[in-house]
């Protein structure tokens, strides 16, 4: 199992069965959000032999970071991307929300701190920021149309496909401000 020094777990719950080697190198970290109505119910459902996704953490609404799988294997977070192999390229980071609700303050401070850590162990510092945007992406900027998706061919290889971290709110706010997270990121290191 990797540990990666700086970064704080909470509590791990892995889930051998969401887990497989990596088969690219990482390169970077997609955020996302669990699609959940409570905290509870996101862990419910992460334990359930029924749930095919998963991601490498998972942040409460209180800011407790659970690691759901062994940060040196890949997860089934992003599915078809701009990205090749964006399972592996990715960790996956999600907050226990859905598309109407914003991410606590809470949880905002520990993407921080877990961009910031993983950030660290790989070297992506300071004098790499002007890359550190292509490496800390929302699922909706990468996610794409695929055959198995869709039968409307036009979108096949576009985005849309989903819409988190940013979420649906109809006044625009943003469940995850990818670019606040950035920024934030940017000022630890």
């Amino acid at each position: 199992m990797l540990t990666i020094p700086a970064l704080r777990v909470d509590d791990r719950r892995h889930s051998h069965v969401l887990q497989q080697p990596l088969g690219a190198s990482r390169s970077g970290i997609m955020l996302h959000y669990d699609d959940s109505s409570s905290d509870p119910s996101a862990l419910q459902w992460f334990a359930d032999p029924r749930c095919t996704n998963g991601y490498t953490w998972l942040v409460l609404d209180d800011g407790r970071v659970i690691e759901l799988a062994d940060p040196a294997m890949r997860t089934p977070h992003a599915g078809p991307c701009l990205t090749p192999m964006a399972n592996s390229r990715y960790y996956g980071i999600a907050a226990a929300t859905n598309g109407l609700e914003p991410a606590t303050s809470r949880q905002l401070a520990s993407i921080v701190e877990l961009c910031t850590a993983l950030c660290q162990f790989h070297g992506w510092n300071a004098a790499t920021t002007g890359q550190l945007r292509a490496r800390i992406v929302g699922h909706d900027e990468q996610a794409v149309w695929t055959a198995a998706c869709t039968s409307q061919q036009q979108l096949w290889g576009t985005t849309g496909r989903k819409v988190d971290p940013t979420g649906q709110r109809t006044d625009g706010q943003k469940v995850i401000d990818l670019a606040n997270v950035v920024r934030q990121v940017e000022l630890l290191l």
